[in-house]
């Protein structure tokens, strides 16, 4: 799982604001901003991908990185319980293809 720390710089980096790190009733520390900015990346993606053999491959990686490492926090929060892995697969959205098929190959 990627800490907190870490998903603090990517969503913070993403959404162009400080995101604070929340303390749950259970004691459990999450991170803000994790939905919108898996948002925009999954947006961002979409856009790259739809470049075909042009898209930037540097590019494509860190954003496959940043959506990975969206996912636990995102099983937590119970996202995947609203929406399951094989929902987020349908359609034609790559960002959403990339993290549902992450999302199987981990069992989430």
């Amino acid at each position: 799982m990627a800490s907190n720390d870490t998903l603090q710089n990517i969503n913070s980096a993403t959404l162009g604001a400080q995101m604070p790190i929340v303390t749950l009733p259970d004691g459990s520390k999450v991170q803000t901003g994790t939905v919108g900015a898996l948002i925009v990346n999954i947006r961002t993606y979409n856009e790259l991908i739809a470049r075909g053999p042009n898209a930037d491959e540097k590019t494509k990686t860190e954003l496959e990185g940043k959506m990975a490492a969206s996912l636990p926090l995102l099983k937590k929060a119970g996202m995947f319980g609203l929406f399951a892995p094989q929902e987020w697969v349908q359609g034609t959205s790559a960002g959403r293809k990339f993290v549902g098929e992450l999302a199987l190959k981990e069992d989430f």
